[in-house]
């Protein structure tokens, strides 16, 4: 595969926009930032020409994948309606309505526009709800990029083999004093959790969790670690929080709450809830979101509810939600599917690590049998598998820089077929003398 006109635009950009690239993330693919032309179902399409099967799906959105003809139909007629009003229309109560019923367990709901600005809501409404300050959240857990919660993300040494400080902040410029605020705990780890409790429980506002880790290695809650969580916030008075930006409306129709069976006081949604527009939103039960109607919380954003996004959100939540159309059955299938062949081509040639669920899962390069924390995550083979994403590419899979791969409502028999034909010569372009490692 050929790059060049990727590279001409991404030099052209360096000028004007620092990195190339309008999210930090974006700047570290190889052998250059693509640029992309369009996408078409499973498939993503770059200015070069060249044609990927997509497993990045946007970082998450595109659960029904790329240009989905009933998302565009209803965005299509909405746009000639109006895309913004600054005042209510029936969209926002019919979304929060789809959410509600198939959640379960919530009452009320309010829109944002991304993950970022939802926790934020998340975690004002728990401070709010407690008249408490201090958020618990787990090492390499993402939510979102404020100052206010971007600690233990992405730190180089865990937090279990030195004592935490401003090495936990993620960006210069930070401000120091949220580390005042918010405390930091392995995952996995419920002696740790406990400890934290017992010294601190009364002051705790909020638990925050993504209810499995999809940001460091996609590690699912061991046994008994969501229900501690529960528990202990619970005899405290503290609040649960479900960072269900990646989790939400992918896991399955009722998010981590069903698909875990461990039910939170909030949950924070985005991504796959507009089948890629903008929009997030916060799920909670009613005497938690009444502070936002008494006027006691503030909530608000001048596209907060935007119509665009909220008729794909209708959209999308109604092809996830219908029965018929058995959108969870594929994921699960095709994902292990997929999962599964992985696994044994990395059996055949290098040790590889695949772990998580079927619609969402990691591919490391480590000799570990399982990464159940940040510290294992930290010590895989970071190099090797960078190599491994851009062989990918060159062979026509398109997946996250960190090894992660999402399924969507487009993919099928063939791709999944075609994938594993591509991942295995992707393979194959690692050195003899590391295929022998294996042998």
């Amino acid at each position: 595969m050929k790059f060049k006109e990727s590279k001409r635009l991404y030099d052209r950009a360096c000028k004007v926009i620092p990195l190339g690239v309008t999210s930090s993330f974006r700047a570290f693919q190889r052998p250059v930032p693509l640029f992309i032309d369009h996408g078409r179902a499973s498939r993503l399409y770059d200015v070069d020409g060249n044609e990927y099967i997509d497993y990045a799906l946007g970082h998450g959105p595109l659960i029904l994948g790329h240009c989905h003809p009933e998302i565009v139909a209803a965005v299509e007629s909405q746009v000639k309606r109006g895309s913004t009003f600054g005042c209510q229309h029936e969209l926002e109560a019919e979304v929060a309505k789809q959410m509600l019923n198939a959640l379960g367990w919530a009452d009320r709901v309010v829109f944002s526009n991304t993950g970022t600005e939802a926790v934020q809501v998340a975690l004002r409404l728990a401070r709010a709800a407690t008249g408490r300050s201090l958020v618990v959240k787990f090492e390499g857990d993402y939510h979102g990029w404020m100052d206010s919660i971007l600690v233990g993300y992405r730190h180089r040494e865990p937090i279990h083999s030195r004592s935490s400080g401003t090495e936990m902040l993620a960006s210069s410029g930070q401000c120091v004093s949220v580390l005042r605020d918010v405390v930091v705990l392995p995952w996995n780890d419920r002696e740790a959790l406990e400890r934290c409790f017992n010294e601190i429980g009364t002051e705790v506002a909020a638990v925050i969790t993504e209810p499995m880790q999809c940001n460091v290695a996609s590690i699912v809650p061991e046994p008994g670690f969501l229900e501690s969580i529960r528990n202990l916030t619970r005899r405290h008075r503290t609040l649960l929080i479900y960072d269900e930006v990646i989790t939400g409306f992918r896991l399955a129709a009722g998010g981590a709450a069903e698909f875990f069976g461990i039910v939170p006081d909030l949950a924070v949604f985005g991504k796959a809830l507009a089948g890629g527009y903008p929009l997030s939103a916060v799920a909670g039960l009613r005497s938690i979101m009444d502070l936002v109607e008494t006027g006691k919380v503030l909530h608000a954003g001048t596209f907060n509810g935007n119509p665009i996004a909220m008729a794909a959100a209708k959209a999308t939540l109604a092809v996830l939600l219908n029965p018929s159309r058995g959108i969870y059955g594929r994921l699960e299938r095709l994902g292990l599917r997929l999962f599964e062949g992985l696994k044994q081509l990395g059996q055949k040639r290098v040790p590889i690590l695949v772990q998580g669920v079927p619609m969402c899962f990691h591919m490391l390069f480590t000799e570990q049998d399982r990464v159940r924390n940040y510290a294992d995550f930290v010590a895989y083979d970071w190099s090797r598998s960078h190599r491994w994403v851009e062989n990918a590419l060159r062979e026509g899979i398109f997946q996250m820089g960190d090894g992660r791969w999402y399924v969507s409502g487009a993919h099928t028999d063939d791709d999944i077929s075609l994938t594993l034909q591509r991942a295995e010569r992707a393979l194959a372009r690692f050195a003899p003398s590391e295929e022998k490692v294996r042998a």
